[in-house]
């Protein structure tokens, strides 16, 4: 993201100079141009330009955020206005007020260059800022349904005459299943939105799908079963190297890239395009722990002992 920042401001600089220069070849020529305006009239007129263009190129932002990225923009044109200006006194050894005037809005032609051009020079670069805004909205809101408001209890208890002392908890596979919650979803949402990625699909040790988020090409049952097989298989060959077993695996065939990633005695699977970019390691490993953290904090341990069992 960082390089992205880097290569919109470039862009942005190089933009506003060519916009600054042009019209020093023709000043002060002004094409029969001239507005008998106010300055306050003529800003409103800019205003509103800005505010059009914006709602149109940024159609699902609300109007708080149009209007804030055309007064910004407005503020890049003053920017612009006294760059021309400055020109003006360097290379025309111009009175400075005089030049900052004709550089603001009394030179037209560059006044009308500036204001049409600078909302399409800044466009990508509020798209990127926008992005990164939703992404962080997005992630942060994923964290926040992943915390929860009180513990859920999935189990039943007994107390024996003596005292209160024991306590026994029934698992069953209802039980297990109710694991699957809105918060897992947004979690697997979380993971399932980063490019390249097909499917992403929570499965008890049954082979049973407790979550997933998916495309509708994709066979959650097919790949539930492939996990669990996998798991079970290589289980045993760890146990000959006196390993416990595998936490995470990536498989990587001529046209997909499976992870298996082992959480709680759940299995995590994601199905991606072979040439997904390797950062989809760290969105996994994201996943994983907010998965891990939302089972431990939300269900009681000797439940996700019984669905490891």
């Amino acid at each position: 993201m960082t390089t992205d920042y880097g290569r919109e401001i470039r862009g942005v600089l190089l933009l506003s100079l060519f916009v600054m220069v042009v019209p020093l070849i023709f000043f002060p020529n002004d094409f029969g141009l001239r507005v008998d305006m106010p300055f306050s009239l003529l800003s409103a007129f800019e205003l509103g330009w800005y505010i059009l263009i914006f709602f149109i190129v940024f159609s699902k932002a609300s109007a708080p955020l149009v209007i804030f990225l055309a007064l910004l923009t407005m503020l890049y044109r003053f920017c612009l206005g006294i760059g021309f200006g400055l020109f003006l006194v360097v290379m025309f050894s111009l009175n400075l007020s005089f030049s900052m005037k004709s550089g603001i809005h009394q030179y037209l032609p560059a006044f009308l260059l500036q204001v049409i051009l600078s909302p399409f020079i800044l466009k990508s670069a509020f798209e990127t800022l926008m992005k990164r805004s939703e992404r962080r909205e997005t992630e942060s809101e994923a964290r926040k349904r992943l915390s929860p408001e009180k513990p859920l209890t999935f189990f039943e208890t007994s107390t024996s005459q003596s005292g209160r002392n024991h306590m026994k908890v029934k698992t069953s596979a209802e039980e297990k299943n109710k694991i699957m919650s809105a918060d897992l979803e947004s979690a697997l949402n979380y993971l399932r939105e980063y490019s390249g990625v097909k499917g992403a699909i929570l499965v008890d040790n049954e082979g049973l799908v407790v979550a997933g988020d998916r495309s509708s090409d994709l066979d959650p049952e097919t790949f539930a079963s492939f996990g669990v097989s996998l798991k079970e298989a290589n289980d045993i060959l760890m146990r000959r190297i006196n390993e416990e077993g595998l936490k995470r695996m990536a498989i990587h065939t001529p046209n997909l890239w499976i992870s298996l990633n082992q959480i709680l005695g759940f299995t995590l699977v994601v199905v991606a395009d072979h040439n997904t970019d390797e950062l989809l390691s760290v969105r996994i490993s994201q996943t994983t722990g907010m998965i891990k953290k939302y089972l431990k904090q939300r269900y009681h341990q000797k439940i996700l002992k019984g669905v490891e069992d």
